[in-house]
């Protein structure tokens, strides 16, 4: 991103947003509709108040000016955030000050692994708790890619659910698509390990749409047989196959299927996500609106 052409004053990020929010609406005329033939009982919106957004994805504006970028998130239309790694140079209670007056509920965070372990793990739960975060997470682990590394991998990441539980916290851990490959020798698939050696009273995870789908795998079953594991969602458009991201309603993700194998819509946080930042104004309003078009038809 050229930032120098995008530096987030107050003005020119909320002039910005009427541009966006006007193609964002085209965007969802052109795209939100239930597949031909769907039975539209029961379809439903994606609950407003659980639509979120990955400060990743705005990450340069942040560190601009934070006050006005969470302020072009609420006009936007979003109930929640979700940090990465930095909160805009501002201390945890001024950033917190600066959602609160903006309306806007700090749902979770992501770290490093290393922030969980040994004398930094106190602050970093310290800083959620702050914040008033229900989640705290990271956005990678980093054991070997192998079935006794996932093993290792979950006995410590039980460990950290039991230390963010004595915080009134829930401890997550968000997905790529290395976490779906399958062991070179014993061919079991990596994450069905964390499945199952992790204590789901414990250890939630984020599922990441995008890189699931990156990964070739369906996540339909993976949410039909373990939905109450994946209270967070990331979902950001594109083309996986060939590794290309676009904002939501742009690219060729069928978010309208995927989100049907939820039961329980409204018990999901869906946080909006691109890793690139060509237009991140754009980014939030169109992707906002395209959400917000939506109706998921539930499939039982």
């Amino acid at each position: 991103m050229d930032f120098d052409t995008q530096k987030p004053s107050r003005r020119r990020l909320l002039q910005g947003i009427g541009v966006a929010t006007a193609a964002g609406l085209a965007s969802v005329a052109a795209s939100s509709a239930l597949p031909a033939g769907a039975d539209v009982r029961g379809a439903r919106p994606v609950p407003p108040g659980k639509i979120g957004f990955g400060l990743y994805s705005v990450r340069s504006m942040l560190a601009e000016d934070p006050e006005a970028t969470l302020a072009m998130l609420a006009e936007a239309g979003y109930a929640e955030i979700e940090p990465a790694y930095d909160y805009g140079n501002r201390t945890p209670a001024q950033f917190r000050r600066i959602a609160d007056d903006n309306g806007l509920r700090v749902i979770g965070s992501h770290h490093n692994p290393s922030d969980f372990r040994g004398d930094l793990a106190g602050p970093t739960l310290d800083r959620a708790a702050t914040l008033g975060q229900q989640y705290v997470g990271v956005s990678y682990m980093d054991g070997a890619e192998t079935a006794a590394g996932y093993r290792r991998m979950a006995e410590e990441m039980n460990q950290w659910g039991e230390a963010a539980r004595a915080r009134g916290l829930r401890w997550y851990a968000h997905l790529h698509d290395n976490e779906f490959a399958r062991d070179k020798e014993t061919g079991e698939r990596l994450f069905d390990i964390w499945l199952e050696h992790t204590d789901p009273d414990l250890v939630w995870f984020e599922m990441d749409l995008y890189w699931i789908l990156r990964a070739g795998v369906d996540p339909g079953p993976y949410l039909d047989a373990h939905e109450k594991r994946f209270p967070l969602l990331h979902l950001k458009d594109g083309t996986p196959t060939e590794g290309i991201e676009t904002d939501l309603g742009d690219g060729t993700i069928d978010f309208t299927e995927i989100l049907s194998h939820l039961r329980h819509l409204g018990s999901h946080h869906f946080i909006i996500e691109r890793d690139q930042q060509p237009h991140p104004v754009r980014t939030a309003t169109v992707s906002y609106d395209y959400l917000r078009g939506l109706r998921i038809s539930p499939l039982r």
